[in-house]
């Protein structure tokens, strides 16, 4: 058989090896873009719900079937439509990627952060104790609370409530968020003139 022949595609068109390999390696590249695209929010550098739900399903499973010692922190922005409405959108997506910047500095490799909402950003935490979440759930919130966000000639000076709930043994992953915005919540109306808006 000859050259030509051994490099006849499905299509009946004569290429090169190297012409197929570089086609191959741009179609994976292509593939991995929509893997990641699929996965990650659009506005943070953080994982989307779609991605955060499967990961939450898997890790409910994990602590099922292995045990373990898992939680997860439930965040909301205070006070996000005011920002929005005296800055603009921009000062609120601003606002929003500055806080899951700096919530990335918080976790761990093996933790999982994601936007989940419009003003709402989920963890998941590995090998974490009970008795840890509540002040993690703190350190975290007095952390964005320090931050100082300049745009546009203003300071933005952002505040999260943070909830948490232990991933506990046959747990549904519904019931888990469901009893962490609750936590949120309750840490939310416990500020000092805080608002659940």
């Amino acid at each position: 058989m000859d050259e030509k022949a051994r490099n006849l595609t499905a299509t009946g068109d004569s290429r090169s090896a190297t012409d197929l390999a570089r086609e191959n390696a741009a179609l994976k590249a292509r593939v991995a873009e929509l893997e990641r695209l699929v996965a990650c929010d659009t506005l943070t550098p953080l994982f989307n719900r779609r991605h955060f739900m499967e990961e939450l399903d898997r890790w409910c499973w994990r602590a099922h079937r292995y045990g373990g010692h898992y939680g997860l922190l439930y965040i909301d922005v205070d006070n996000l439509k005011s920002v929005n409405d005296r800055h603009g959108h921009l000062a609120g997506d601003v606002l929003l990627t500055s806080i899951a910047k700096a919530l990335l500095g918080t976790v761990r490799r093996s933790d999982l952060i994601a936007r989940i909402g419009g003003d709402e950003f989920a963890i998941l935490l590995d090998n974490i104790q009970e008795n840890e979440l509540a002040r993690k759930a703190d350190r975290v919130a007095a952390m964005v609370g320090k931050l100082k966000i300049p745009h546009d000639g203003a300071q933005l000076a952002p505040s999260i409530s943070a909830g948490y709930a232990v991933i506990e043994p046959g747990v549904k992953p519904s019931e888990l968020l469901l009893r962490a915005d609750r936590s949120m919540y309750a840490a939310k109306q416990a500020k000092e003139g805080g608002r659940a808006d």
